[in-house]
């Protein structure tokens, strides 16, 4: 009889186990049935950890182990949302997906915390919009003038007075909001006043070593709206380019207190700019600034060197690493034997919708450009959609799909960080242009045309 008991208490144990042991869960409603992902953000980009279907109940559970961090919850249809994890299950209850200020955090101070803060920061800055071009344009004398700046000066006081009161709550939030909000503007001042203000306090509430900033967008995006301030009206390409390479060197010496985040910051900024083309930039990074600051050891040494040789894989003028094996419908293909002027290699994810809308312009830029071929690899999606996609819109081209989604070595060959991504080779299978996006290439398509 004691044995009995014994096994009694155990399996309610267990029961009891497998229900803490549940990380995410929700209620997704007026959603159809679909699967529905789970992201990390690695500060590099997002990347996918688990995924489940939407139950008829429209509830999502994941019992993933996650570490502290900003993830998302992201429909196979493209609906997405962002959250907070700090080693406590998030519930949440999604009745409009129209809605998102709307969720509701159940039992989590910092995800309602910053869903509250998020919405008020919109607001503040909706608000602040509408009364720029009156503070940069009207005569300061008038009423109208000394009216709008009262009225900016209140919301800047009112945004201030809330995320304070936010920070007190002293979570994983705060720490990431006392990071993301703007700081108030001196409006006594000229604009060009208020820029030096901005770039000398601008990362006054950040904190370099806190390695706790990289798995979210908040640091990454911080970085962005800095050397976005470093450019003015009426630079030139080469002012632009030496403004730019000026915030990246001040962002680095700040970055160089510790390693980790060194690397991290690198990394992404390299990565970024390799993406954008700004090879200029690009060749600024691999000199590895600040290197002798941080006396790093010989693997921290040489983690940074793999880095710069990985960006450096796709140089303009560098002839392009092959990509050949069989298509998703079976076929054999060489992108080296491919007989055309120009080839068009094209990374995508069909959980992408922009990639998705990409394969619909890639399809009239062929018809239209029968001397481009197309070598389109697919880095996340079900190979069954992936076929419908390329069938419904009768795509001329090879494609792709190997099923190890990020770890295709096509990927790490062409130094992929994100979908979309294009490169454009010519017949020698040189790389002679890597575009931001669609537009951009038809744009450059257009020059070397003429």
């Amino acid at each position: 009889m004691k044995s009995f008991k014994l096994l009694i208490i155990i399996l309610f144990l267990l029961v009891g186990l497998k229900a803490s042991a549940q990380t995410v869960s929700g209620t997704l409603f007026n959603l159809p049935q679909q699967k529905v992902y789970l992201n990390a953000y690695t500060g590099l980009g997002l990347e996918t950890i688990d995924s489940v279907m939407l139950s008829q109940d429209k509830r999502v559970d994941f019992n993933t182990q996650l570490a502290k961090g900003m993830y998302q919850i992201e429909t196979e249809y493209g609906f997405a949302f962002d959250f907070l994890y700090d080693n406590k299950n998030v519930k949440f209850v999604l009745r409009d997906i129209n809605k998102l200020d709307e969720i509701e955090f159940i039992d989590s101070q910092l995800n309602s915390d910053w869903y509250r803060y998020l919405v008020f920061k919109a607001q503040i800055m909706e608000s602040q919009d509408l009364l720029k071009p009156v503070l940069r344009s009207y005569d300061k004398k008038t009423e109208f003038y000394i009216n709008a700046k009262n009225e900016y000066q209140k919301l800047q006081n009112s945004f201030v007075a809330f995320t304070d009161s936010l920070l007190k709550n002293n979570n994983y939030a705060s720490t990431l909001i006392s990071v993301d909000r703007f700081l108030p503007l001196n409006l006594d001042v000229d604009f060009e006043k208020q820029r030096k203000e901005l770039i000398a306090n601008f990362f006054n509430e950040v904190d370099f070593t806190d390695l706790s900033l990289i798995p979210t967008n908040v640091l990454t995006t911080k970085i962005i709206d800095f050397l976005s301030i470093q450019q003015v009206a009426g630079q030139t390409h080469d002012q632009q380019i030496m403004a730019i390479i000026l915030g990246i060197d001040n962002v680095l010496y700040r970055t160089s207190v510790s390693f980790d985040m060194y690397k991290f910051v690198f990394q992404y900024l390299i990565e970024g700019f390799n993406e954008l083309a700004y090879e200029e930039i690009v060749d600024y990074m691999t000199r590895i600034p600040y290197l002798e600051e941080m006396q790093c050891d010989e693997n921290q040494y040489n983690d940074l060197l793999s880095i710069v040789e990985f960006n450096s894989r796709v140089k303009i003028g560098s002839k392009a690493k092959n990509i050949c094996g069989k298509t998703i419908f079976d076929e054999d293909f060489d992108m080296y034997n491919i007989d055309n002027d120009y080839t068009i290699v094209y990374f995508w994810s069909y959980t992408c919708e922009h990639c998705r809308e990409n394969i619909v312009e890639l399809k009239s830029f062929l018809d239209e450009n029968p001397d481009f071929s197309l070598v389109a690899v697919s880095v996340k999606g079900e190979l069954k959609k992936i076929k419908n996609i390329v069938r419904k819109n009768k795509v001329r081209g090879f494609f792709y799909h190997d099923g190890l989604e990020w770890n295709c070595p096509y990927v790490d060959d062409y130094a992929v960080t994100a979908t979309p991504s294009f490169y454009l080779l010519d017949k020698d299978k040189k790389i002679v242009f890597k575009p931001f996006d669609f537009e951009e290439f038809v744009q450059f398509v257009n020059i070397i045309k003429q």
